[in-house]
């Protein structure tokens, strides 16, 4: 019995020292395969499709990972183009040597002998011997030029990724600015340029993606279900607290005509601020008595109401008829400055709303249409219930 029973697998040193071991012994096996089977020309490269099985018999000393691995990089590194699907065991690869036909690539031989290997497959492990290296010199590491322009078949490898050529090109001059301040030498300037596309391509996408989804804020805009479950049951907030800054929540995003994917994120940090102020200032007030004639709100007041982009001049025109109603109810208050922001909010909202409903109601008046005021809307409440309706505010 022969100690060598099967035909040995050739690589090239030289090819081994700029591609990688693994990848040179790779290079030479996928020829083999292409000199042998029948090639399908396709934009001048030639094609081949073999049962990925086969391939594996052929390097038994190799799982369908690192083959799936190796054959990734030499697709990275501009040496190789694949199909549709990676290397997968069980599957056909399709595969084709990122070169014309009309250049030829280190030409393997192929015996009569090695056909029958890769016809029969074999089970044993094939011993990898080192051939002679070609007369070609050896390819080394250079600096990149100024003036360096991706190839057109390194544009074409892009294109199976689905990157417009107009994309790539606009790339070139960072690329190569970057690399020239550096300078330091690479093997393939292909590769290296090829990885750098395929990053910003894939940042580019995703943030297409993300810029997508976003909105901008509408007149009905509601907090999701989540949100509210976060503030009223998670971080504890009165529920009438939030449903009270949704008017202004939705004016300041407006006004400011952002778009966003994540209204409901920003909402939630919106509450939470606003509500750590107001406990805050209810903490410090907890004396009930009647208010005075001279009563003015606090500078905190005036802090909290900044939060909800509700205007100085606006609240402060309030204190007048605030003062009159509570003067003359009589009543003992713990925090006359919470009463009076909670008065303030809800005044807010009833004025942005009265002008959002006069708006609509002239424009259904103009389509021959009286719309008719819903029974629960703010316009229809008097003052004492606006005042009086939130337990919070006590």
């Amino acid at each position: 019995m022969s100690l060598i029973p099967e035909t040995p697998l050739f690589f090239y040193p030289q090819l081994a020292a700029a591609l990688g071991l693994e990848e040179a012994i790779m290079v030479q096996t996928l020829k083999a395969f292409l000199a042998y089977a029948d090639a399908e020309n396709q934009h001048d490269f030639a094609w081949c499709e073999v049962n990925a099985d086969k391939v594996l018999q052929t390097l038994p000393f190799w799982q369908a990972a690192d083959i799936q691995r190796i054959t990734n990089n030499l697709r990275e590194q501009g040496i190789l183009l694949i199909g549709a699907q990676t290397f997968q065991a069980g599957e056909r690869f399709r595969f084709a040597i990122n070169e014309r036909n009309s250049t030829p690539f280190a030409q393997v031989p192929v015996s009569s002998q090695q056909k029958a290997a890769l016809n029969t497959a074999p089970l044993k492990p094939p011993t990898t011997t080192i051939a002679p290296a070609p007369s070609t010199p050896a390819q080394r590491a250079q600096a990149i030029t100024k003036s360096w322009q991706p190839e057109k078949d390194l544009l074409a490898q892009l294109a199976q990724y689905g990157i417009p050529q107009d994309f790539a090109l606009e790339q070139v001059g960072e690329f190569v600015t970057y690399w020239t301040e550096r300078n330091e030498p690479r093997y393939s300037w292909g590769s290296r340029y090829l990885k750098h596309v395929l990053r910003l391509w894939r940042k580019q996408e995703t943030r297409n993606a993300r810029q997508s989804k976003e909105v901008a804020m509408s007149d009905d805009w509601q907090p999701s279900a989540d949100a509210l479950d976060i503030l009223t049951v998670s971080a504890g907030i009165n529920r009438n607290f939030v449903e009270d800054a949704i008017p202004e929540f939705i004016l300041y995003w407006q006004e400011r005509g952002t778009n966003s994917s994540t209204w409901n994120s920003r909402f939630i940090q919106h509450i939470k601020r606003q509500w750590a102020s107001y406990t805050h200032t209810l903490q410090m007030d907890t004396t009930p008595r009647p208010i005075s004639n001279d009563w003015q709100p606090d500078e905190t007041v005036f802090d909290i109401l900044q939060m909800g982009n509700i205007d100085r001049a606006f609240a402060l025109n309030l204190v007048p008829e605030f003062i009159v109603y509570w003067r003359d109810s009589g009543h003992l208050v713990s925090s006359w400055n919470t009463k009076f922001l909670q008065f303030a909010k809800k005044q807010w909202a009833y004025t942005h709303q009265q002008a959002a409903t006069t708006a609509d109601n002239t424009l259904t008046h103009s389509h021959g249409k009286q719309r008719t005021d819903r029974p629960g809307s703010t316009r229809h409440r008097k003052l004492a219930e606006e005042l009086s309706d939130r337990s919070w505010a006590g």
